[in-house]
């Protein structure tokens, strides 16, 4: 049935903590005639300190150059976000709030995302899995909607039930529950087991307002034999399935637009919660797996100034419900952002993959092939990386779910992937999440300031540590090249072969971060190479 009761260049670079030291021309290399050109071990330095180092080692001149603060490469994020059924499971509640959903939760996030004044330069598009296959209605109200689509999710395998009465010599309470702890969908009885029926429900047996003076506003029930650890709802199709629970009506069940609260014709949705509309039911064979439905985005990626209102109202609109094809969507997301890059050849761009579960349906299900996925698109020309966010309890990650989800995060140039537990504060976690995002895409890809000034055979990059340690990078040449390489960097080229951007390889990348990290481009000497 229904769900339970119950976040300018100026800002970019503030962002980064990164800056890019760019030098305009050699003016000249240290000496080995000038002693005060050493340093303490021997090695020739210049103005920044950091020995010069080919591909057997250090080696002299280190060169010098004039230089000038130049921007990261501006981020556009597209994500590619899960609205399977499981998003409306609740979440923990501390005692007297309201309860919620993993999917409140989550557009509650990336709403305050969108909106924030440090994200205003940065692009972002959304798009949503599932999708539906053609022919098939968004939602169902009965099993001949679907076609062959089917069957529609209000047709379940249903039990009769009892509940003794709290009163000594009453009668036990009749009701229709859902068969077993997980809903099966049915066409007929065959498809239901023994004592079971295939039941087309319309919603709960439910105490109208002023019928109990406990509840005066109404209230949906809970017929669980121990309420405190279980939810059981008395289900119904018609007035008679609601005979045995004295003074409840059959009412269909809806949900609430802003927030996900179940409501009926009789119990209005909270003050706040919006308007009550009737829950979508949906056809189980629904799921499309067509990749070109997920490489279409919801939410074109924008940083105009209708940005966060078209993110967020496109979040209200989604009442989550379905399967988790997360093989297609991913590809699909990529596809997108991987089109966008190639037309926006000045901006670098990330795909977010955020959900709260392995996949269901469609093909590819297996971790490895969908880490391929991320693979291919992270090494193509132009890369795309991709992000991993997860919404997970403890059970249902296991044993093994963060390394799936880090193989995905891993193979895609990002590393790692970030788990949002849902024990915790899921709204403030994801946002979290998503800033970390935001922080890493822009330390990692920098925009060449006058290319044409430079011998890109001639250049160097080293990078500065807060704590004052340095290191010399590699360029590996491309991004095939990186692997696991953690002093790595190449050229990003334009259709004609032309450098237009440096990005550091994905090892190097997961080591950057904090305050006052310093990236400096030599000009003059030999690049090193590996």
């Amino acid at each position: 049935m229904g769900p339970a009761n119950h976040v300018r260049k100026d800002a970019v670079r503030a962002s980064s903590a990164v800056w890019w030291v760019v030098g305009l021309a050699a003016i000249g290399c240290s000496s080995d005639d000038d002693p005060s050109s050493r340093s303490g071990d021997g090695f020739l330095v210049g103005e920044s300190g950091l020995p010069g180092e080919g591909p057997n080692g250090p080696e002299a001149p280190a060169c010098l150059g004039e230089t000038r603060q130049a921007e990261p490469v501006p981020l556009d994020i597209f994500v590619m976000l899960d609205i399977s059924g499981s998003m409306l499971e609740p979440l923990p509640a501390a005692e007297g709030a309201d309860p919620s959903t993993k999917w409140d939760a989550v557009r509650g996030s990336i709403a305050a995302f969108a909106r924030a004044p440090e994200t205003a330069s940065i692009g972002v598009g959304l798009q949503y899995f599932p999708q539906s296959n053609d022919g098939v209605p968004p939602s169902c109200a009965s099993n001949a909607e679907c076609g062959p689509g089917g069957p529609c999710t209000n047709s379940l395998c249903v039990a009769n039930a009892q509940l003794e009465s709290p009163e000594e010599g009453t009668p036990p309470f009749d009701f229709v529950r859902m068969a077993g702890v997980s809903p099966r969908f049915c066409t007929d009885d065959d498809d239901c087991g023994t004592n079971e029926s295939c039941e087309a429900l319309v919603g709960e047996c439910v105490f109208p307002p002023n019928t109990i003076p406990q509840n005066p506003d109404g209230a949906f029930l809970n017929v669980s034999e121990d309420p405190t650890t279980s939810l059981v709802s008395p289900l119904c199709g018609d007035g008679g399935d609601c005979a045995g629970l004295p003074l409840t009506a059959c009412e269909e069940v809806g949900v609430c637009t802003l927030e996900l609260l179940k409501c009926s014709a009789s119990i209005a949705c909270p003050p706040g919660a919006g308007e009550c509309v009737p829950f979508p039911y949906s056809c189980v064979n629904e799921t499309s797996c067509e990749v070109a439905r997920y490489a279409a985005p919801a939410v074109p990626i924008g940083n105009g100034p209708t940005r966060a209102d078209d993110v967020v109202a496109s979040l209200e609109r989604q009442i989550p419900l379905g399967e988790t094809p997360t093989g297609p969507a991913l590809t699909g997301a990529l596809e997108h952002a991987r089109a966008w890059a190639e037309q926006h050849p000045g901006r670098q761009v990330v795909a977010v993959l955020a959900t709260d579960g392995f996949p269901t349906a469609c093909t590819p299900v297996e971790t490895m092939d969908i880490a391929s996925i991320a693979g291919n698109a992270s090494s193509a020309t132009p890369g795309v990386r991709t992000f991993v966010i997860g919404v997970f309890g403890d059970e249902d990650l296991g044993s093994d779910g963060q390394q799936r989800l880090d193989s995905i995060a891993r193979a895609g140039g990002t590393t790692r992937a970030i788990v949002v537990n849902t024990a915790g504060d899921v709204t403030q976690d994801f946002l979290a999440a998503l800033t970390v995002v935001r922080n890493t895409a822009v330390t990692c890809e920098f925009a060449l300031d006058n290319p044409g000034e430079l011998n890109f055979d001639q250049v160097n990059l080293d990078v500065a540590y807060p704590d004052g340690t340095s290191r010399a990078l590699f360029n590996v040449g491309d991004v095939s090249a990186c692997g696991g390489d953690e002093q790595g960097w190449y050229y990003v080229r334009d259709v004609g072969g032309n450098p237009y951007q440096i990005n550091v390889c994905p090892g190097t990348c997961a080591t950057f971060g904090g305050e006052g990290l310093q990236a400096t481009l030599q000009i003059g000497c030999a690049t090193r190479i590996r």
